[in-house]
């Protein structure tokens, strides 16, 4: 997923200098990881700062890699919102490790409920939730439980987004989209999503 993809339209455009840092750490990440370290420590934005820590974490010697892992967790918290530092955790949840994983989950998880508006919520838990469905499908269940207790489906374009794109995936792996689909609260979203697989 790209940074313009991940980003909502009215996030402030990063400085040239945190582009450049987290384009330096990932280059020099797989041969040098004080100086990668040190690219990504430089990025003045936040969100740009923590994808930088997270490239140079999965190079890492895995001794190193965890506290580097927790110094981007750390980070997030420096984004200038709630949507930034839950959204962006999806980084650092890339990079596979369990424990990591499933102590910062439930913290932004908790935190999920304070991103407003509805939208943004919807769409920062459609990012936490497709990252760790590639690296963790137990916790991607948890992301799950959660998208169903904030984000009704028909409140807002990007959480019936949110609902297709959990449903099409499930559809892809294991032609399990009906599950998604008759756990959503009844409304205009769910009645579409039942004709587009064939519920109705």
């Amino acid at each position: 997923m790209s940074s313009q993809q991940q980003r909502r339209p009215h996030t402030p455009r990063p400085s040239h200098a945190s582009l450049i840092g987290r384009q330096q750490a990932g280059q020099l990440a797989p041969t040098d990881t004080a100086k990668a370290l040190q690219a990504a420590r430089g990025c003045p934005d936040a969100w740009y700062r923590v994808q930088a820590l997270a490239s140079v974490a999965e190079y890492a010697d895995p001794g190193a890699a965890l506290s580097i892992l927790e110094e981007a967790a750390r980070e997030a918290q420096s984004c200038h919102d709630a949507y930034g530092t839950v959204a962006v955790m999806a980084w650092p949840f890339k990079q596979g490790r369990l424990v990591f994983a499933e102590r910062e989950l439930k913290k932004c998880l908790d935190l999920a409920s304070r991103i407003e508006p509805h939208a943004s919520k919807a769409y920062a838990l459609e990012i936490l939730w497709g990252a760790c469905f590639a690296e963790h499908p137990s916790h991607a269940n948890a992301v799950w439980r959660r998208i169903l207790e904030l984000c009704h489906p028909d409140r807002s374009w990007r959480a019936a987004r949110l609902y297709l794109h959990i449903a099409e995936i499930h559809h892809r792996q294991n032609r399990g989209a009906a599950a998604v689909i008759r756990a959503m609260p009844p409304g205009k979203a769910r009645s579409w999503l039942e004709r587009r697989f064939g519920l109705a």
